[in-house]
């Protein structure tokens, strides 16, 4: 990780200063006064990239009297652009927020490599640095006041922060993943021994199966026996009820066929005695004559029909006469009579009617003539009136005789069809007679064959009763013959399970020994992954690389620390430690030693207790600069001149320019004004009353 770019906002001592940009920094100083925010800068870093800084309540690293702050971190990570913006508001509620970007060379535009969640995105953050916040200030980063991080750790402590910088991580990872597959190959033999006891378990059960296979086909033999004589019990039990139900159909054929002819006998039998009497010519001219006879007697009859007829019309010609009289007479007597009513009324010497002068006894005379003539109409009217209803009478009279007439010559019409007939029939007698004979032989030959039919029946029926009777004393059922089918069945049935069962110990055995194979695999590869758990745990390969790492560690400690005591001093560590049992555990030790021999490390100075750090420190930074993945290639010094001396700054800067060609960045902070000139570029803070700001020099 090498920055190159931070942009601070409200955040501790910081408001809005200018972007802090690295480019064409490689070694530098922070400088300023106690308090100006040199620390801060470093610290801003930090909780950029893992939210962690002075203090773990990160509402207490915004600027005083402000209610938020944001950094953003541009940094370049094995030749590729990033960016990280992490924000904290803290209002009543309270937010985080946190954005990760990537720049996209094609398109020279950022594109967003932020997670659905905070915790998401760091997690992003730490696989892409291949690097924690713990690993971080224990090497590349010596923080005020904790240059001693990693001394004044625990041996295990030491050994787990080496192992994070030498990203031994992923023999973790592997570890897991072989212990996985242990128990796996565990569980998958545990499985394939269940299997097996249940498969030695069902094989000892052979003797068995093979007692039941006998006893199963045996009892199906049986079975085949009852249900075949059942069969063919049954077989001529259907042949019984078949050749009943044709017995039964013929029966009713010839039934049907003896009514129909019986039938046919009687129509034959009318028909015959129709034709002997058309054929009998004495009855029928005998008849003929009496018809004729009655047919004379009607001519009278007729011709007294006839006068009533005429003398009904001559009545009713009169009648009709007089109604048109009286019909008459009603309107012109009126007239007449209105006269004689205005005459009556009328006082002038004229006449009403004529104008012509009138006395009064010429008006009296008038209305005498006018008045005997309105009587004579009325006499008129009532003798027409007498003489319609004689003629009604009359009328009627002849009406009744002649429906009496008509009744008598009513019988005219069938008497002459009846002539008609027996002329006709007197004529085909002769034929009548041919077809009497021809009928009595039809007649004859239909009574035998009904007599024939008659007792095909009657043996019919006595076969018919003789099934029904072989039915009801059969002692086989349809019941009974699904039960014996069923029986049959469930025997054979039984048959199969039992050969099925045996036939299943064979491939069980078969299985068995598939099985055995496959467990013998299974313990040969729980074997295997057994040795990669050992090889890969912290106790294999990662103390193998330690111990490789070691020297190289040891000797990088032992150069810087030489060169800043004049070779006075020097380190050892130790990956093993004897322990009072005689065995050795695994450890990591820090052996120091000067020119009086070896001590622990609390006997000696603040300064010299520094320049130990700073070596054993530098190191590691150097170690984590390689690491392939991480390759941290910054590095950063947080004050730790004040503990030395003249002599001792000197040799700590000579020891600085020593190793600058292993970084990209090296930054120190320091309050000593004459450790300025030490280095070729420098970024000066300030305390304003806007807030720090620093510019370069």
């Amino acid at each position: 990780m090498i920055p190159i770019k931070l942009e601070l906002h409200n955040f501790l001592s910081y408001q809005e200063p200018e972007p802090l940009l690295f480019d064409g920094i490689h070694v530098a100083c922070l400088v300023g006064p106690n308090g100006a925010g040199k620390s801060s800068l470093l610290e801003a870093i930090t909780w950029a990239l893992w939210g962690k800084a002075r203090t773990n309540v990160a509402d207490e690293l915004i600027h005083h009297e402000r209610t938020e702050m944001r950094v953003v971190f541009t940094f370049d990570q094995s030749g590729s652009k990033y960016e990280v913006t992490r924000q904290r508001k803290s209002d009543k509620r309270g937010s985080s927020a946190l954005e990760l970007r990537g720049w996209d060379a094609d398109t020279e535009s950022w594109r967003s490599l932020t997670e659905a969640t905070i915790r998401g995105t760091q997690s992003r953050i730490d696989n892409l640095l291949r690097l924690d916040y713990e690993t971080f200030v224990n090497s590349a980063f010596l923080t005020q006041g904790r240059a001693d991080e990693f001394t004044m750790k625990t041996p295990n402590q030491r050994k787990e922060v080496l192992a994070n910088i030498l990203g031994l991580d992923i023999w973790d990872t592997f570890e897991n993943r072989a212990k996985e597959r242990v128990r796996q190959t565990r569980d998958e033999i545990q499985r394939l021994e269940g299997r097996l006891v249940e498969i030695d378990r069902e094989l000892n059960q052979r003797e068995e199966y093979e007692t039941d296979l006998v006893e199963a086909e045996s009892a199906a033999q049986l079975a085949t026996s009852v249900l075949v004589g059942a069969e063919a019990q049954w077989t001529n039990l259907e042949q019984a009820r078949s050749q009943l139900v044709t017995y039964q159909r013929q029966i009713d054929d010839l039934t049907s066929r003896i009514m129909r002819t019986g039938k046919e006998v009687d129509e034959a039998t009318q028909e015959k005695n129709t034709a002997a009497s058309q054929a009998d010519k004495n009855a029928i001219a005998s008849a003929l004559s009496e018809i004729k006879k009655a047919l004379n007697e009607l001519d009278p009859i007729q011709k007294k029909h006839e006068e009533l007829r005429d003398q009904k019309s001559t009545y009713l010609t009169k009648r009709a006469h007089l109604n048109g009289v009286n019909a008459a007479l009603g309107p012109s007597t009126e007239p007449v009579k209105s006269r004689v009513a205005t005459l009556q009324s009328a006082t002038e010497p004229l006449c009403p009617t004529c104008g012509q002068p009138l006395t009064d006894e010429h008006r009296e005379e008038l209305v005498n003539e006018l008045q005997l003539e309105v009587e004579s109409r009325r006499e008129q009217f009532k003798e027409n009136r007498d003489r319609i209803i004689e003629l009604e009478a009359e009328i009627s009279k002849v009406d009744q005789e002649l429906v009496s007439i008509s009744q008598s010559l009513s019988e005219r019409g069938e008497f002459e069809r009846r002539v008609g007939e027996l002329e006709n029939a007197l004529s085909h007698a002769d034929n009548a007679a041919q077809r009497v004979i021809g009928m009595e032989k039809m007649i004859k030959r239909w009574n035998t064959e009904l007599e024939t039919d008659r007792k095909k029946r009657y043996e019919l029926e006595r076969l018919a009763e003789k099934s029904e009777g072989d039915l009801r004393a059969a002692s086989i059922s349809k019941e009974k013959l699904e039960k014996l089918r069923l029986e049959k069945r469930l025997a054979d049935e039984k048959v199969g399970g039992a050969r099925q069962r045996l036939a299943a110990l064979m491939s069980l055995a078969k299985q068995r020994q598939k099985l055995l194979d496959e467990r013998a695999l299974e313990a040969e590869n729980q074997s295997l992954y057994e040795d990669l758990q050992v090889a890969f745990s912290k106790r294999g390969v990662p103390a193998m690389i330690i111990e490789t790492a070691v020297p190289e560690l040891e000797d990088s400690a032992n150069k810087l620390l030489k060169l800043m005591t004049d070779e006075k001093m020097a380190v050892r560590i130790e990956t093993q430690r004897e322990i009072k049992s005689g065995e050795l555990r695994e450890a990591l030790d820090i052996i120091i030693s000067d020119e009086l021999g070896t001590r622990p490390y609390g006997t000696y100075s603040g300064g010299e207790s520094f320049r130990i750090n700073f070596a054993i420190r530098i190191a590691l930074s150097r170690l984590l600069a390689r690491r392939a993945g991480a390759q941290l290639r910054s590095l950063f010094i947080d004050e730790g001149f004040g503990s030395q001396d003249a002599r001792g700054r000197e040799q700590l800067v000579a020891a600085i320019n020593s190793i600058q060609d292993d970084f990209e960045l090296i930054l120190v902070i320091t309050h000593i004004d004459e450790m300025k000139d030490a280095f070729p570029t420098r970024i000066e803070v300030e305390k304003t009353p806007q807030g720090s700001q620093f510019h370069l020099s």
